[in-house]
Order: structure tokens, then C-alpha cells, then sequence
């Protein structure tokens, strides 16, 4: 594991766990995804396919990363909910690359956690500036 990602303490509240997801953007989206995310997560954006499972995610963000060349982000919570094992978000999530380019989305999302791993991930904004040619 890479050892610049968020550690968190035992039993950790989904909060914290979704805090530690977009905080660990700034490290790396890539290792962000492979820690936090469980194996059989559904990740759902709009306007996008469904992807459940590692392979599927990892293809999709594989995707993304080739688009857009912006593998580091920032997430800045506007406000937020939970309610069970649900985090809902309201965010703006900056994202730049090592070239100096960056870009900035806004985006409602909902979180599910359970055993300290994202289960679902779904988004909702636009995704224009992310699909391929």
C-alpha cells in the first residue's frame, strides 16, 4: 500500500472513509481507487456505463486518465450528508496533471461504505470534458 495515503483508526464512520477517499486524490486517483474502493464496487457516472469490480473501474479510470492526462485532484466538499452507511455530496472537484493543466467540476454524488470500503460510488454531473474524441 502506498504509504502516503490517509490512514484511518479501527471501525472508521463512512465519513471519514469518503474524506480519506478524495483527500488521497492528491496523491494519486489511481491509488486512491485500489485503496479505498471494495472489490465488487459499483461505480456510476452520468452518462456513463456502469462499472462494478476492480477490472471494470480500473478500465474506466484508465479511460479517464488517457482523456483527460490529470491524474491528481482535489476535492472541495460543499456540503454533505449521511445518513446509515450513506455519504451524499455536494463538491467541486479540481483535477490537474503534471503538464499544468487542471480543470474543475461540479458534482453531486452519493457514497455507500461498508467495512470501511466504498461499495458504490455514483456520481452525477457532466461528463463532456471526459469522453473520449
Amino acid at each position: 500500500m502506498n504509504d502516503k495515503l490517509t490512514q484511518l483508526g479501527p471501525n472508521p464512520t463512512p465519513l471519514e472513509v469518503v474524506n480519506a477517499f478524495f483527500k488521497d486524490w492528491e496523491v494519486s486517483f489511481v491509488a486512491s481507487f485500489d485503496r479505498w474502493l471494495a472489490p465488487d464496487c459499483l461505480w456510476t457516472n452520468a452518462g456513463q456505463p456502469d462499472c462494478r469490480g476492480k477490472a471494470e473501474i480500473d478500465a474506466l479510470l484508465n479511460q479517464y486518465l488517457e482523456v483527460s492526462n490529470m491524474p491528481y485532484g482535489r476535492v472541495e466538499m460543499l456540503s454533505v450528508a449521511t445518513t446509515g452507511n450513506k455519504v451524499l455530496t455536494e463538491r467541486i472537484d479540481h483535477l490537474w496533471g503534471d503538464n499544468g493543466e487542471s480543470h474543475a467540476l461540479p458534482i453531486m454524488g452519493v457514497l455507500e461504505v461498508e467495512d470501511g470500503l466504498i461499495t458504490r460510488y455514483s456520481d452525477y454531473s457532466d461528463p463532456a470534458p471526459f469522453k473520449p474524441a
